[in-house]
């Protein structure tokens, strides 16, 4: 694969693959595996959700002599994948994300307060600034401890995250070889995340759990204090390297996310200023009356739309792989996929598919205008995934990118500076989407 000699970023090589025909599905090679790539919507819509049961897990692995990596609910399978689910889904509910929304906006503020300080430069790295911000909302939330991004550059946490996702051969290999490669990662015992890594975070959480369980001190509105409920029941099922593995989880999913989520679309902003006026003029109408808060954040159809069309553009994974459990025929075809075969799914593809998405390569917040519309006949539009595996953590994702971006825009113009890439080319060393050479931004203060 062209991934592999660098000349390709994963997400475009399987993105050319599903734009080399027009057949629902097509049978092609990772490294020497056989695999089926899915391109009809109505087949994907019955592989995520209609037909689950026999496609529940991912193809991922994790080698099982590293627990802290094992242990995420990202790489578990079957029934022990349910009962963490199912532990997991309460730190996500309404009341929770209502009650973290004031956390976040506290972020905020110090994320606004960092940029006045350095806007008098002629660009600004928003990659960074916007990771700063996502690890700080990630430490506080999920670790209950404050990460101090925008007061050091060489604050423990963000270190973390450059370790994490640095463009690097090795992290390449750790990245892709957990998806494509599960021999080579058993044999060598590869985790995705570096040992000394996961231990540090690990030992964090450790002496914030154990911290909390001395002062009886709960504050209710974090995942620690989720996690030490779940510890607490003793028909959880869960132990106590279970529970903390999903709390790693959560900071190394979380903070790149939120982080490139809400980087792009401060980049799509930049080079569409229209669509950021139009964008600031709503922000501004509801928050001269109601404030920044999870409430009025509802409210912003225009965000909403933006952010939508940003995950269409930007989604986190360029693909979605699912592992058959049973012989399967493909519904309308004489087509059976075998036991223990992969299927993959483009994102890119079907995200970049202009039967779908008119233009796809512009910046159009107005095809989410009607939500309701979308996937309808099937999944075509899938940034976080669907079915019953869907990312757990989407809606706090999607509420921690919206306020960061309503407070900047409340505060700052956006503008290109002499170093912004247009287009904008994808870092091939990459597993996620990233740019190849960061977004190096102008922001003017209003």
């Amino acid at each position: 694969m062209k991934s592999m000699t660098l000349q390709k970023s994963i997400g475009d090589v399987i993105k050319e693959l599903y734009n080399s025909t027009d057949e629902d599905y097509m049978g092609i090679f990772i490294i020497d595996k056989p695999v089926l790539l899915i391109r009809s919507p109505k087949l994907v819509k019955d592989i995520l959700l209609k037909d689950f049961a026999t496609f529940p897990d991912r193809c991922v692995v994790s080698p099982e002599s590293k627990p802290l990596a094992s242990n995420m609910m990202f790489f578990k399978k079957g029934p022990m994948w349910k009962a963490i689910r199912s532990k997991m889904t309460p730190v996500f509910t309404s009341g929770k994300l209502k009650a973290m929304s004031t956390l976040i906006a506290k972020e905020a503020e110090q994320l606004n307060e960092y940029i006045g300080k350095h806007c008098n430069k002629p660009n600004l790295e928003a990659k960074e600034i916007c990771a700063k911000y996502s690890t700080n909302v990630i430490a506080i939330c999920a670790f209950g401890v404050s990460a101090k991004c925008f007061e050091s550059e060489d604050a423990e946490f963000r270190n973390f995250g450059r370790r994490i996702f640095e463009f690097s051969v090795a992290n390449m290999i750790r990245h892709i070889g957990c998806f494509f490669t599960p021999n080579i990662i058993k044999l060598f015992q590869i985790s995705f995340v570096k040992d000394e890594i996961l231990n540090r975070l690990g030992d964090i959480f450790t002496e914030v759990l154990h911290f909390r369980k001395q002062q009886n001190q709960l504050k209710g509105n974090d995942l620690v204090d989720i996690l030490l409920d779940v510890m607490r029941r003793e028909d959880s099922g869960l132990n106590n390297d279970i529970i903390i593995s999903q709390a790693i989880q959560f900071f190394v999913a979380g903070f790149e996310t939120v982080s490139g989520v809400l980087s792009f679309a401060l980049y799509e902003l930049c080079i569409n200023p229209d669509i950021q006026e139009k964008l600031r003029q709503e922000i501004q109408e509801i928050t001269e009356k109601q404030g920044l808060t999870y409430d009025s954040i509802q409210e912003m159809k225009y965000l909403d739309m933006c952010v939508s069309e940003t995950l269409r553009k930007y989604p986190v994974l360029p693909f979605l792989d699912r592992v058959c459990n049973s012989n399967y025929k493909l519904e309308g075809t004489d087509h059976v996929i075998e036991k223990g075969q992969s299927v993959y799914i483009s994102m890119f593809g079907l995200h970049y598919d202009p039967k779908y998405f008119p233009e796809p390569h512009k910046f159009l917040p107005d095809r989410f205008r009607d939500k309701n519309s979308i996937n309808q006949d099937g999944f075509y539009y899938i940034p976080f995934g669907e079915g019953p595996r869907i990312c757990i953590g989407n809606r706090f994702g999607l509420m921690t990118v919206k306020i960061g971006l309503a407070s900047i825009l409340t505060k700052y113009r956006l503008c290109r500076s002499s170093k912004t890439p247009v287009p904008i080319r994808f870092q091939v060393k990459s597993l996620i989407v990233q740019s190849d050479v960061g977004i190096p931004l102008k922001f003017e203060p209003l």
